[in-house]
């Protein structure tokens, strides 16, 4: 007789986000982060990098009407739970999601913004960032930051003049925000979780070889894929930290560049 055939159906989370050929983050990577947390990711890439394990060399931003009807089929197709944007690396996506998530005020939004890369002229970095804080900063339900680009937004005071980068996220329309690779105790890797109501902070030791672009990347998608799965807030971010802190450990050198984390979910015993 047949073995019995489970069949559940896994939450439904839209990733828009660049796509990185080497696997290490963004899109495909996200998609198996997803399916490690029992989510299925379905995505729109917004750019295409050209890099390896070790280098970015060049950013494609894609079309933003293209990307806008391809997430409103997705959307419109399937019973979808949250949404996670970025790196944003133009302004017209950063519209164009803006008035997605606008109408679709239902569907929590994990915003995951960075630095832009340096050496690549043809990016408008300033516009990019201002539109992403100024139309997404307030649909958020978290954003996730790397505490090395908040630092040099406030050299280039593209926050203003504040001594407190968090507080003015929040001030200025961020639900919560979770900040990564905050400075702390050699050989651990620290987060500032905050928001209206309370901070928090963690750590955690990481692999000292793996880029903070892969871990924001992941961090974000566990995030996204426990708010799919109707998680709050604070435990879809707890419950994040803890599967990266279980992967930490987990990771292998493709190339001559950056350890990556091991797509490979163990087999059971």
């Amino acid at each position: 007789m047949a073995a019995e055939i489970k069949n559940s159906s896994p939450a439904l989370a839209l990733v828009l986000a660049p796509y990185d050929p080497s696997g290490g983050a963004h899109l495909p990577a996200d998609a198996l982060t997803g399916a490690r947390l029992g989510c299925h990711i379905v995505s729109v890439p917004t750019a295409l990098l050209v890099r390896d394990s070790a280098q970015q060399e060049n950013i494609q931003t894609l079309a933003e009407d293209i990307a806008d009807d391809q997430a409103r089929c997705l959307l419109e197709d399937m019973n979808i739970q949250a949404i996670k944007c970025g790196p944003v690396y133009s302004p017209e996506i950063a519209s164009m999601v803006a008035e997605l998530c606008s109408d679709y005020p239902e569907l929590p939004l994990v915003l995951h913004l960075s630095a832009m890369p340096t050496g690549l002229d043809e990016l408008d970095a300033d516009d990019a960032l201002d539109a992403s804080l100024r139309l997404l900063l307030p649909l958020s339900s978290l954003l996730l930051i790397d505490h090395p680009s908040l630092e040099r937004w406030q050299a280039d005071e593209l926050l203003g003049d504040t001594p407190d980068a968090v507080e003015t996220l929040l001030n200025n329309g961020a639900n919560a925000v979770l900040v990564t690779g905050v400075p702390g105790t050699a050989g651990q890797w620290h987060t500032r979780f905050q928001g209206h109501h309370g901070r928090l902070d963690y750590s955690m030791p990481l692999d000292g070889g793996v880029r903070q672009q892969d871990i924001d990347s992941l961090l974000a998608t566990a995030c996204l894929s426990f708010l799919a799965q109707g998680h709050e807030l604070d435990n879809a971010v707890e419950s994040a930290l803890l599967h990266l802190q279980e992967r930490a450990g987990d990771t292998f050198q493709p190339g001559m560049g950056h350890r990556l984390f091991n797509p490979v979910a163990p087999q059971n015993d």
